[in-house]
């Protein structure tokens, strides 16, 4: 399983960044996980437009969708003769949800659907399963499985959820870590570094990936605070792919 690293900032990214976004890839799966600001330019040096076997969306904030609507035109102009792609999103009560909506021109090749958070999803040999996090929006964590390896991708969570049953070892763990001490006095729905790690710990992952800092934290900060807990912490570098 290959996993790369679109973008990791949020609400915004800084100069030369970009907001949440992951591919994963294994067997001739491939598997878009958020679409923030800045993703699709980078999802194109990776993965053919007709080559994406699906989109999955945690929730419904723009920092992670944001950059979903132009899919449409993107599989117009590369790959016109595809089914319609798959985009799978939370179905709540969003008016932030007409972002992933394909106009009347784009909806030849995309088609958003409700995401299967009880039931999952099997995409070939690959199975993903969710769990509902502690976010102010509705949204999931996701576990994702090739039969050989597994990840698993935190998206938005405060601590008021113990995703450690579900994170259970997983031999990489994508956490979000927004902020550190220093800066996350309020950070509802968000994560501390440290936090982030404690919870790495817990589920007996193999590796962490930190993720989604807030552009006011200090990355080298985050990492030292989250090896302080649990030693195989790292954060997440855009644009790295990793092999699990």
């Amino acid at each position: 399983m290959l996993v790369t690293i679109l973008g990791r900032y949020s609400p915004y990214a800084p100069v030369g960044g970009a907001c949440p976004g992951i591919l994963v890839q294994s067997g001739g799966v491939n598997l878009l996980l958020d679409g923030g600001n800045g993703t699709v330019p980078r999802l194109q040096q990776q993965v053919a437009a007709a080559d994406l076997t699906a989109v999955l969306v945690s929730h419904l904030h723009p920092d992670h969708t944001a950059d979903l609507h132009s899919l449409q035109y993107l599989m117009a102009h590369q790959a016109p003769d595809r089914a319609p792609l798959p985009v799978y999103a939370p179905d709540v009560e969003n008016p932030d949800r007409h972002w992933l909506e394909p106009s009347s021109f784009g909806s030849r090749w995309i088609r958003v659907l409700p995401l299967p958070v009880d039931e999952g999803i099997t995409f070939g040999h690959v199975r993903v399963t969710f769990a509902r996090t502690d976010h102010p929006e509705p949204c999931w964590a996701m576990r994702i499985s090739d039969g050989s390896k597994t990840l698993v991708y935190t998206a938005d969570t405060g601590t008021g959820v113990d995703l450690a049953p579900f994170a259970a070892g997983a031999d990489l763990l994508i956490a979000e870590s927004t902020f550190i001490v220093a800066n996350g006095q309020n950070r509802r729905g968000h994560l501390l570094a440290g936090e982030a790690a404690d919870l790495a710990r817990r589920a007996g992952v193999k590796r962490l990936l930190l993720f989604h800092f807030s552009p006011s934290t200090p990355i080298a900060d985050a990492e030292a605070e989250a090896r302080a807990v649990f030693p195989a912490a790292e954060a997440a570098v855009e644009m790295r792919t990793y092999l699990i």
